[in-house]
């Protein structure tokens, strides 16, 4: 490693922010919807390459849905990189030989959350194709699945607990595990169904938003620290939350990293971040970031 090269776990990279489903718990922005191509996917994964080792199919947007999906991944083995996905798993079956044979692929996200919007009778046919899917997975590949469930304390939504209640019966069915009540989620992590396939319910979450509330300039994110974020447009922002864009540093399509990265704006959030200090109003109304530390001032 040369000395100074800034190095991150991860990379989030936005390919599409066009989604096929309109959930609940996505926000609707105003960005133009867009898909990244090929091309520009290689020119900033040429300019990552050096800084992080994964990079995470993730913002906004549905990545099962961009056309060149395939064509992505194999780009990303060529650069030697390894991928995290994130899906609705609504197009699993659609890619389901690229998924389980792409060597990138490392770990699929699956948000069954997003199945408890949906009729009932086909979530139920699509939680089969996942659980097929996720069974073979388990079988055939080295690939890690990740059964996300973040949909706990969203206000005990009529829906949610409904379908929290169905899929935990199903996995009993599926997966052989003892049963688990709903009112047990809350204290489950990472709950192993099958190798390297797992459950993992999480609270909801609220996405940042300008008109939220101030929660206090005190507290920290690991935002530019371990990870930072690329729009289907190139933008960089310091974390995968900002939906809008709205703390953008700059673009990778049009400037290196390391000038993305000594610019002011970043070089302020970094420092603030260091301290305990929340430089952009964005970040003090984020409550995600609540999470990394037990106890916040405001």
């Amino acid at each position: 490693m040369r000395t100074g090269l800034v190095r991150f776990k991860k990379v989030y990279i936005e390919v599409t922010n066009s989604c096929n489903l309109a959930c609940k718990f996505c926000p609707r922005t105003g960005r133009p919807k867009r898909f990244m191509t090929p091309t520009a996917f290689t020119a900033i994964l040429d300019k990552i390459a050096a800084h992080t080792g994964f990079i995470a199919l993730h913002v906004l947007g549905e990545p099962l849905f961009h056309p060149n999906i395939d064509q992505l991944l194999a780009i990303s083995h060529e650069q030697g990189l390894q991928v995290n996905l994130t899906t609705n798993g609504t197009l699993l079956a659609r890619h389901r030989q690229t998924l389980l044979t792409a060597p990138a692929l490392r770990q699929i996200n699956i948000s069954l959350h997003s199945l408890a919007q949906m009729e009932p009778g086909a979530a139920d046919l699509l939680l089969e194709e996942i659980f097929d899917f996720a069974r073979e997975a388990s079988r055939a590949t080295s690939l890690y699945l990740s059964l996300r469930l973040w949909n706990l304390q969203a206000g005990d939504a009529e829906e949610a607990l409904a379908w929290n209640d169905r899929l935990l019966a199903r996995l009993t069915a599926v997966f052989g595990i003892p049963a688990l009540p709903v009112a047990d989620l809350a204290a489950t992590r990472g709950l192993p169904l099958a190798p390297r396939v797992f459950l993992n319910p999480e609270p909801q979450f609220t996405w940042p938003h300008p008109s939220a509330p101030d929660l206090g300039r005190h507290g920290y994110c690991r935002g530019l620290r371990d990870h930072l974020a690329i729009l289907a447009d190139g933008t960089v922002v310091p974390c995968c939350l900002d939906a809008d864009g709205l703390l953008g540093l700059g673009n990778i399509l049009q400037q290196s990293l390391p000038e993305i990265l000594a610019g002011p704006r970043a070089r302020l959030m970094r420092e603030g971040f260091a301290h305990q200090w929340l430089i952009e109003p964005l970040c003090r109304r984020c409550t995600y970031r609540l999470r990394f530390a037990p106890c916040q001032k405001s």
